[in-house]
């Protein structure tokens, strides 16, 4: 069943996301994303002082358990 798109449900662990190896503080939302199935979102506020490129490392952990590394683009 897709996720309500009438309310975010969050997980129900905090998750935990690192960009360039800094930890970030604001996670605003990480649950499943609205009208879907199967996908997730995560909503952050980039901390200030990560080194800007094309591949910056992004980890996200939920329950005290790591993903995989991505990488997404900072300018």
């Amino acid at each position: 069943m897709p996720a309500p798109v009438d309310s975010l449900r969050p997980t129900a662990s905090p998750a935990t996301v690192t960009i360039g190896g800094v930890t970030v503080t604001q996670v605003l939302f990480a649950g499943p994303a609205p009208g879907f199935t199967g996908l997730y979102q995560v909503n952050v506020v980039v901390p200030q002082g990560i080194t800007s490129g094309s591949a910056v490392p992004v980890i996200i952990g939920v329950a005290d358990r790591p993903g995989p590394p991505v990488t997404i683009a900072i300018r």
